[in-house]
């Protein structure tokens, strides 16, 4: 899940508990694919978040392959994330997620876009849109595209984020964070 200001927002997302006709709207919007759930079961030595390398080193040790995509996030009446994500497909053709979540989810629901495939020097967004038309929820995902705006440019291939902003871009980012906190509370609240 997208690393905004709010670290705890990753307890809020999980996957959307069922398939309705919002979560397939905003999935329609990223891929034309069908989106299903797939049990995680971490693979022995797999890491948080490297997901690509999870699902590729199961792929080697296993047969199979890596499938690419999205997983689906939501938190219900806030907003919706889509995080680009890979999955392992066994030699069977079985989907299953080797990639640990925060949380434990016993499953995800993964939107497939084969040709998302993982590319180190092309970094993804995560995409994000409001549930429901929630005012607080688009003032928040507005904000947090103009924070990523400013971050991006800090991202490297083959590293998460260099941890330092320059001091201009910390004042630019200062207010983004609070008035993301501001809203987050409000999401929260109701």
């Amino acid at each position: 899940m997208d690393q905004s200001p709010a670290s705890d927002e990753a307890l809020i997302l999980g996957p959307p508990e069922q398939i309705d006709a919002e979560t397939r709207a905003f999935c329609a919007a990223i891929s034309p694919a069908e989106p299903v759930y797939v049990p995680v079961e971490p693979a022995p030595g797999a890491k948080f978040i490297h997901c690509f390398e999870n699902s590729e080193t199961q792929a080697s040790r296993h047969g199979g392959s890596a499938a690419y995509g999205w997983a689906i996030w939501r938190w219900p009446g806030r907003y919706f994330e889509a995080e680009h994500h890979a999955v392992w497909r066994s030699p069977e053709g079985a989907l299953i997620d080797v990639t640990p979540q925060t949380g434990a989810p016993p499953r995800i629901l993964f939107l497939s876009q084969p040709d998302a495939v993982y590319d180190p020097a092309a970094y993804r967004r995560n995409i994000m849109a409001p549930d429901a038309g929630n005012a607080a929820a688009r003032e928040y995902i507005a904000l947090a595209a103009a924070r990523r705006d400013i971050t991006d440019r800090y991202w490297r291939p083959g590293i998460e984020m260099l941890p330092l902003f320059a001091p201009e871009d910390q004042q630019r980012i200062a207010p983004i964070d609070a008035r993301m906190a501001d809203l987050l509370a409000i999401m929260r609240a109701g």
